[in-house]
């Protein structure tokens, strides 16, 4: 069973919400996108709610809100997601000045 004390299916747009803040802009060059992994680490999720996260990713790039990359290096094939829509007012700047 999970070990976290959040439950996943009351968080509903928050969840949403906080998987998109920490997912880097997909205009940010210098960062890398992020995988499902890396988003329930940076979530304090544990790594079986992986899968509900990726489900949750494929709705949202479907949607248009995160744009999903899928690298594959020999056997390997790796996903990774970055957001399209900005967060903050900052971001939204830096958009519109195109830094």
């Amino acid at each position: 069973m999970f070990t976290t004390i959040t439950d996943r299916k009351a968080f509903g747009a928050t969840y949403q919400w906080a998987i998109l803040s920490v997912l880097p802009m997909d205009g940010d060059k210098t960062r890398h996108g992020l995988g499902p992994s890396e988003i329930n680490r940076a979530l304090g999720m544990p790594k079986e709610a992986r899968t509900t996260v990726s489900i949750l990713l494929k709705e949202m790039a479907a949607q248009g809100m995160v744009r999903r990359y899928e690298y594959s290096i020999g056997r390997r094939s790796f996903v990774s997601y970055k957001r399209l829509l900005p967060l903050r007012k900052r971001e939204r700047i830096a958009r519109f000045l195109g830094v």
